[in-house]
């Protein structure tokens, strides 16, 4: 009997991909196990958990690779993965709850603007992503030269942007704009452009305001209370609940360049705010031995109720 080519390459492509789902599995479980190890301020167990963020980002996308084959960059793959991976803040664990939830669901087209505190944001943007559903995840060109995990999730539709280059990365963005302004997508930035685990803001930068106003899409602000549970001097990471609210959009029809400043200042302005009020609110929350012993669902959300 004549061997089948085609089979035995399907066979070995099947029985290495069980073996990476075995090993990346193995992997989760000892990552889970280190997290549990010592007491608040060890370095092992701290790191442990941002490595659950990491490795769960990087090995579901990869693992996932052969859905996003299936359709390649389309949004409904990152999608996938965004949802696999935020299920991760139950293990940390970790609560999210979200408010106003109808404006990122309702909004087609926007530039979705979030503060930048720790690398904590890329799970809060994960767990956002169901919401938002059609998003345009932004990463720099560097990131797409890691293998697998660059070209897995360029599969499952990330934009990789060369910061180096004016000419490229503003044809990137020119892509993006079409996005938002035909298939009704959002962009997701950090304004602030690094993160500040301090209590506040940073300023912002110029870049997704410029964007927004190209493209004629409002500005979504989201607002992530203080992630109180983190210190990154300390080396501490305790279990920890995060407020979220969405704000109502900032029209940029009718702006142009000249009124630039005053769209930044008025958008940073009401972010601030809002993170004042949510971290006061937390601050309220963490001396109140009934909130404390609240149980939690993992993400809850609240609509909000429509104006007028």
């Amino acid at each position: 009997m004549t061997d089948c080519t085609l089979c035995q390459y399907v066979g070995s492509f099947v029985r290495y991909y069980a073996y990476a789902w075995l090993i990346g599995i193995a992997v989760w479980f000892l990552l889970i196990l280190a997290t549990k190890v010592g007491s608040d301020g060890n370095k092992f167990k701290y790191y442990a958990k941002y490595g659950m963020i990491y490795f769960a980002t990087q090995a579901f996308a990869t693992l996932l690779t052969p859905i996003s084959l299936l359709r390649p960059r389309n949004p409904i793959n990152a999608r996938i993965i965004a949802t696999t991976v935020a299920h991760a803040s139950t293990l940390l664990p970790i609560t999210w709850e979200l408010r106003n939830a109808r404006i990122l669901k309702e909004t087609k087209g926007a530039v979705v603007m979030a503060n930048h505190q720790s690398s904590m944001d890329i799970l809060g943007m994960m767990v956002l992503w169901g919401t938002m559903r059609d998003v345009i995840s932004i990463a720099k060109k560097e990131m797409l030269f890691i293998i697998p995990f660059g070209p897995a999730v360029w599969l499952a539709g990330v934009t990789f942007i060369n910061r180096k280059n004016r000419s490229s990365a503003m044809k990137t963005l020119d892509g993006c704009k079409q996005k938002m302004i035909k298939k009704g997508y959002k962009m997701y930035l950090y304004p602030e452009g690094t993160r500040y685990p301090e209590r506040g803001m940073l300023p912002f930068k110029k870049g997704g305001f410029h964007t927004a106003i190209q493209a004629g899409v409002p500005i979504v602000p989201v607002v992530f209370s203080h992630m109180y549970f983190i210190d990154a001097k300390k080396y501490i990471f305790k279990p920890g609940h995060v407020l979220i609210n969405v704000l109502e959009p900032i029209p940029t029809a009718g702006v142009t360049k000249d009124n630039l400043d005053d769209l930044i200042k008025r958008t940073r302005d009401a972010m601030l705010s809002e993170y004042e009020k949510l971290s006061a609110e937390m601050d309220a929350n963490l001396v109140d031995p009934k909130w404390l012993r609240t149980e939690r669902s993992r993400f809850s959300i609240d609509d909000g109720k429509k104006s007028g």
